[in-house]
């Protein structure tokens, strides 16, 4: 990638992230409340006490690995709005290891642990990837169809069978035991493990995507799958594979969300990572590397938009608006019909430039 392909990829972001954050100020204004103040209150929320800022790197965590989750298959051509559903499929299946299988040491039980929040977002991602890779079914309607189900089979677990039955009737599992849980990155913040995770992830993925044959096939396959199958390519098979592990990834953001923070299965712990982590693969643009950058970001900016509404009567929603704001910009900025009159009009540009320069040929 040359300076000027890079930065362009860098542009639409940084001006969608500017655009979206003069909305959250127009909103913050509307209520009454300085914007420059609201946003000191949000950055002082999230970034100014070791607790705080440990809490918004917490929260950056799963934004990371589900972010990681829609940006790997979007390399392949998929739009996989189905991270929550595999957020919550991974959670469970963490959980049924965690509880289930006792008797282990730490160093045995948290890698099953982890091996199984994994396989449980990727089986549950590669049902629409089969679907869409065998029977042409689009992947918008199915991923987010299996998100309701994942949810209300989560639910129907921890309020039945799952039920901590000491638990004061409130719907959750009983708690990790210790060899299941995440343990502590950085006492001082009280940052847990998945922080090492999800950056190892990103790395991974990194160098998955452009260092392995695998990754070439997914970026061809994503590139023109009809120009990928005269190579040589499994153009479906790889559909499927990108899929699953995307959902995998999402897998681990659940699992570090439980076995890190809350360490017992709910129907509501996890708090719309899922749909969030399509805004932070937008605007990294499907980078790996760049998802870390936006999920920081995100993480951040949720942190201290919630501090900042109990601290400074901001609205509770600024977060969620600066992020819709953001994908909208996103959306609209890369949008085929925008490019193809962006383009013209560069081609019409330079053809005037060319007309009226005064000729230097010699009669």
């Amino acid at each position: 990638m040359n300076l000027r392909r890079l930065a362009e990829s860098v542009a639409l972001p940084l001006l969608a992230i500017v655009v979206a954050l003069v909305a959250g100020g127009l909103v913050m204004a509307s209520s009454g409340l300085a914007p420059l103040d609201g946003f000191g209150a949000i950055l002082y929320g999230a970034l100014g006490t070791p607790s705080r800022l440990g809490a918004a790197l917490n929260k950056s965590i799963p934004l990371i690995l589900a972010g990681l989750a829609v940006a790997l298959p979007l390399r392949c051509g998929l739009l996989n709005i189905g991270g929550e559903g595999q957020i919550y499929m991974g959670g469970l299946a963490a959980t049924l290891v965690a509880i289930n299988v006792q008797g282990l040491p730490w160093a045995v039980h948290m890698p099953l642990v982890v091996l199984a929040g994994f396989a449980g977002g990727a089986l549950w991602a590669a049902i629409p990837g089969w679907l869409r890779a065998r029977l042409k079914m689009n992947e918008l309607i199915t991923t987010i169809m299996l998100n309701y189900v994942a949810f209300w089979i989560v639910s129907y677990l921890v309020h039945g069978v799952m039920k901590d039955p000491a638990g004061s009737g409130y719907p959750w599992s009983v708690e990790f035991p210790a060899t299941a849980s995440l343990p502590i990155l950085l006492p001082a913040y009280r940052v847990h493990l998945g922080l090492a995770l999800a950056l190892a992830a990103a790395l991974v993925a990194h160098f998955g995507l452009w260092h392995t044959v695998f990754g070439l096939e997914v970026r061809m396959a994503g590139d023109g799958p009809e120009l990928a199958r005269l190579a040589g390519i499994k153009v479906e098979r790889t559909l499927v594979a990108a899929m699953a592990i995307g959902g995998g990834l999402a897998g681990l953001a659940g699992m570090a969300e439980i076995a890190g923070v809350q360490h017992r299965l709910s129907d509501f712990f996890s708090s719309n990572y899922g749909f969030d982590a399509i805004t932070v693969a937008m605007v990294a643009g499907g980078n790996p590397l760049g998802v870390i950058l936006a999920g920081l970001f995100f993480g951040v900016l949720r942190t201290g938009a919630d501090s900042a509404s109990r601290a400074a009567g901001m609205p509770a929603s600024i977060s969620s608006i600066i992020q819709a704001v953001a994908l909208l910009f996103l959306v609209a900025g890369r949008s085929p019909v925008l490019v193809r009159a962006l383009a013209r009009r560069q081609t019409e540009r330079k053809v005037h430039v060319r007309d009226t320069q005064p000729s230097t040929a010699v009669n």
